[in-house]
């Protein structure tokens, strides 16, 4: 009879919410708003903006007191409390905390071979959000050439922010030679599992990994990780965010490009994780993506093993921008 190998990684249930700190606070405030958020606590030095999901913030803005706009690290929900436990014996690691923000919890604070902080929380109350998006969500029904199944039915909008239902993922970037010191750190403490590898030439640059649920299906990455440019200090990449589905993202960039906001990249289809995207600057300079329509893995969804090019980016779209 074959022993079963007992998995001794901290076993990740979902995505929880992002930090950022920002220097122009209000800046960054009608921004986020704009960007189809709801500001769930609100203090003169943080902001707990929330989706219309059952999360209590997604996005956690706080005011900068070192005068640099930074990075505050991605925030994942654990499987129970003694996860959180055995997280806080990691190197590292700091003790168990209470988590004085919307929905209450317990945190354990890491950080990664490049300096980017890993929060894990357990504990949040969590319930179906009391806002409602302003802009009606309806699963569509759309005709095809041989389906017609709209009779006397009109497809029609109303113009605004694209709602955000949840955050979805991240990336970050690691420093020349540090690829494999950081897929080992992430796979063997974390229950992150490659969905797809990139190469450049022969040699793996860039990772995207999801929460390995076993038989549960889940979003195809809720992490990645890229080469930071030459002489480009290590960084988040961006963050991204769900929203209902694509004509709801095409307002909400109608919307953006109406408040005079920088595009970074969109709207297009992914190649890897199929999500039709938009990317946008916020006012720090930082990269905020609306997404839509993402790939689903399981245990049993082999390893795509991809050459980088432009190809492999984007399905359709704009021209890839070379921040990309």
């Amino acid at each position: 009879m074959l022993e079963t190998i007992e998995d001794k990684r901290i076993r990740l249930v979902k995505t929880a919410y992002v930090t950022y700190f920002h220097v122009d606070f209000a800046k960054e405030r009608k921004f986020l708003l704009d960007f189809g958020f709801e500001i769930a606590k609100e203090t003169d030095e943080t902001i707990y903006f929330k989706g219309y999901g059952t999360e209590p913030y997604c996005y956690l803005s706080q005011k900068s007191r070192s005068g640099q706009t930074e990075f505050g690290g991605a925030a994942y929900v654990v499987a129970d409390r003694k996860e959180l436990e055995r997280a806080g014996r990691l190197p590292g690691a700091t003790s168990i905390q209470k988590l004085d923000a919307p929905g209450g919890g317990e945190i354990v604070s890491l950080r990664d071979p490049e300096g980017h902080q890993v929060h894990l929380v357990y504990g949040q109350i969590e319930e179906p959000s009391p806002v409602q998006p302003p802009i009606p969500l309806e699963k569509l029904v759309a005709n095809y050439e041989d389906e017609k199944p709209r009779l006397g039915k009109f497809q029609r909008f109303a113009p605004g922010p694209a709602p955000v239902h949840r955050w979805g993922h991240y990336g970050v970037t690691y420093s020349e030679g540090q690829y494999q010191t950081m897929f080992d750190w992430y796979t063997q403490n974390l229950t992150l599992t490659p969905s797809d590898i990139v190469y450049k030439d022969k040699t793996p640059v860039t990772c995207f990994f999801h929460i390995d649920c076993k038989e549960r299906y889940t979003d195809h990455h809720s992490f990645f990780f890229k080469r930071a440019p030459p002489r480009k200090k290590c960084s988040v990449a961006h963050a991204a965010f769900e929203v209902h589905d694509f004509d709801i993202q095409q307002l909400g960039h109608d919307y953006l490009t109406a408040q005079g906001y920088e595009l970074c990249w969109g709207v297009g289809r992914h190649v890897l994780g199929s999500q039709v995207f938009d990317y946008w600057f916020d006012p720090s300079k930082f990269i905020l993506e609306h997404y839509a329509d993402g790939d689903l893995v399981n245990k049993d969804t082999p390893v795509d093993h991809v050459q980088a090019s432009p190809e492999a980016l984007a399905v359709w779209g704009p021209p890839v921008p070379e921040v990309f």
